[in-house]
């Protein structure tokens, strides 16, 4: 079944599927003898390889129903999350059972086909034609037709055992009498409404196919079915009967998962089914699952709960970082909130959590970033480090020649090792340090769209007291964080904040971009209040932070072009307001560029070179029509930074 499942899919992605795979799944579909309740029943199976494939069966399976997904089937599988009288090995199998197949439909998305697959059958729309383009052949050679034969006939075979009516043989004497009507497409249940007659499922009454569908037949008597543009293969559907099937016990799952994390953690697949539901989570709230803001608004209430796992030292590791890429999820920055006038009210409290457990509950000093000692980080902290390297008695000793190495590296069993027992699991200090810049920067957000509150003037004592307050426990958050990278990375004393930035997500664009954002935003917004504390401007500067990224691409405007055209970052959002604040800022941008390079003027040409380089690259694009969406705002920027280079003061 899951072979079938797979097949489909990847044909459906190409554009050419298999009729006779599309009525075996319809077959299914229709769930005739209750097949989909014996597979949910493998949830509590004792063996896991069992419920791995039955979870990945029902996953493929309602994704490929799609539109005709009965609601009782989803029913049955998330009675799992609830329906239990106590937390024990068998109930929690049984809520990953069911996390995993909603994770899997919630994060689907188009198979790619592999380069080496066969691509031989065209989706170009025509008549019936008559060529070797049988999906489940191995080579288009015909070389080798008589073999291909066989197996054709063999599945075709397969496929009619599958049939609940009969049907015509599919041997080769029939497909040479009559190759067409013999191999009429059924057309499956899925696509036709609910009130047809079923009727259709008989081969001699199968109804013509329509207009729009398109089928061939190829000379072993397959017939394959071109899909159109108008069947792109949508899972909207699916994700969100889904969701909201969930929704409604998803507060019982939230707080039988904290239960689970605090007391349980010691049960058989625990901390494996925690994880499944944080990254449920953090993909019912990702942008990357296209659901609406309705939809995914009560997945937020609840987040709230869980900020006080980040004073929990005792957590895994794995656990760990998963509920910092949950927050940061939630705290999508550069994706979503930087764009936004006003902010949901559940992000800006999980965001001033955060800032109040750095400032006053000494969060970033207690937080453990070290690294396993293999330095890998599966292994954790307390592991159980091997010396003896024996083989068993049953295996002969090796050759004096090889030795085993350690995973300490080298290092004597007479050594201090601590060193390498604390060496930085630098994700987790990416992650930590992104989700405190993130929170900061909403709190900034927030704060200024509160002071431009029309309703709030000069006088007003206590907003203003308000307003000063929160300023001074950011600049508190934003001083704390820097010792906090500065010490794990042993950065120079003198080293800027923001070059430690640059330096700290060099290796992750996305985290890389965002953090610049960041940085740029709570600068803005603490000139716009007209911050008490002007030691923040110099520590944030983001002018700085530009020119110590251009030093880390190697001032190649190839790669700033690549992130323009890719949707990985949020590029275009910090050139846009970058350039924006280099237009108002242009004396600071020259001075900044003067502090990097002390005595000469390389780091201004160096800059500018790389900007004028990419105004060229997107002119040249542009004027072939071949940019993929609206870059003159950009554009018309680059053009005033160049002329304020050249020194046209009217610019």
């Amino acid at each position: 079944m899951q072979l079938m499942f797979d097949i489909y899919l990847k044909q459906n992605n190409v554009g050419t599927i298999c009729s006779r795979l599309m009525y075996a799944c319809d077959i299914f579909v229709r769930n005739r003898h209750d097949w989909i309740t014996e597979i949910v029943e493998l949830a509590d199976h004792k063996s896991k390889f069992i419920t791995f494939v039955a979870c990945r069966v029902l996953a493929s399976f309602l994704i490929v129903s799609k539109d005709t997904v009965d609601e009782n089937w989803l029913q049955q599988i998330t009675e799992n999350v609830y329906l239990f009288d106590r937390i024990n090995r068998i109930t929690v199998q049984k809520i990953n059972f069911s996390l995993d197949i909603i994770k899997r439909i919630v994060e689907w998305k188009d198979v790619e086909q592999h380069p080496l697959d066969e691509t031989s059958y065209a989706n170009a729309p025509g008549t019936i034609q008559v060529q070797e383009d049988n999906p489940f052949r191995g080579s288009s050679s015909s070389q080798s037709s008589a073999g291909s034969s066989s197996r054709s006939d063999n599945l075709h075979s397969a496929f009619s055992n599958l049939q609940t009516h009969s049907s015509p043989s599919t041997s080769s004497d029939s497909k040479t009498s009559k190759p067409t009507s013999t191999f009429k497409l059924n057309e499956p249940v899925f696509k036709f409404p609910h009130d047809q007659s079923d009727s259709r499922m008989e081969p001699a009454d199968s109804p013509e196919p329509s207009q729009s569908r398109i089928e061939r037949v190829n000379e072993h008597g397959c017939i394959t079915v071109i899909l159109t543009d108008s069947e792109s293969f949508d899972t909207s559907h699916i994700k969100c009967l889904t969701i909201k099937t969930l929704e409604h016990h998803w507060p019982i799952l939230v707080k039988n998962m904290k239960l689970l994390l605090l007391r349980y953690l010691n049960l058989s697949n625990a901390e494996n089914c925690i994880l499944t539901f944080f990254s449920l989570w953090e993909n019912i709230i990702s942008v990357k699952a296209n659901l609406s803001v309705i939809d995914t608004k009560p997945f937020y209430a609840d987040l709230q709960g869980f900020v006080d796992l980040l004073r929990n030292t005792m957590l895994p590791g794995l656990i760990y970082a998963h509920l910092l890429s949950l927050f940061n999820e939630v705290l999508c920055y550069g994706s979503t909130l930087a764009l936004q006038d006003i902010l949901p009210e559940e992000i800006c409290c999980l965001a001033h959590s955060i800032v109040r457990y750095v400032k006053d509950f000494r969060l970033l000093s207690e937080v453990r970033v070290q690294s396993s000692r293999s330095g890998f980080g599966f292994l954790e902290h307390d592991c159980r480090v091997i010396h003896d390297y024996s083989l068993g008695p049953d295996i002969g000793p090796l050759s004096s020649s090889i030795q085993l190495v350690d995973q300490s590296y080298g290092e004597d069993d007479n050594e201090d090792s601590t060193q390498s027992r604390t060496e930085v699991d630098k994700t987790m200090l990416q992650r930590m340090s992104l989700l405190v810049l993130k929170s900061v920067a909403v709190t900034v957000k927030e704060m200024r769209c509160d002071s431009s509150d029309s309703s709030i003037d000069s006088s007003d004592y206590n907003a203003i007291q308000d307003m000063q307050i929160v300023e001074r426990s950011i600049r508190d958050v934003l001083k704390k964080l820097d010792v906090f990278i500065r010490n794990r990375l042993e950065f120079h004393p003198e080293t800027p904040f923001t070059k430690m930035l640059i330096h700290l997500f060099s290796e992750q664009d996305d985290y890389l971009i965002e953090s610049m954002v960041c940085t740029l935003d709570i600068t803005v917004g603490i000139v716009y209040r007209n911050s008490m504390y002007p030691d923040l401007i110099p520590m944030l500067n983001p002018i700085m932070s530009f020119i110590e990224f251009l030093r880390v691409v190697a001032h190649d405007s190839d790669v700033l072009l690549d992130y323009l055209v890719s949707n990985e970052t949020c590029f275009l959002l910090y050139l846009l307001r970058f350039l924006k604040y280099v237009r108002r800022n242009w004396p600071k941008f020259l001075d900044t560029c003067q502090q990097m390079d002390p005595g000469t003027t390389r780091g201004l040409d160096d800059t500018m070179r790389v900007l004028i380089r990419l105004r060229l690259q997107i002119s040249r694009l542009v004027s072939k029509s071949l940019f993929p969406y609206n870059i003159s705002p950009v554009l018309r920027l680059l053009e005033v930074c160049e002329s304020l280079y050249e020194g046209n003061e009217f610019s």
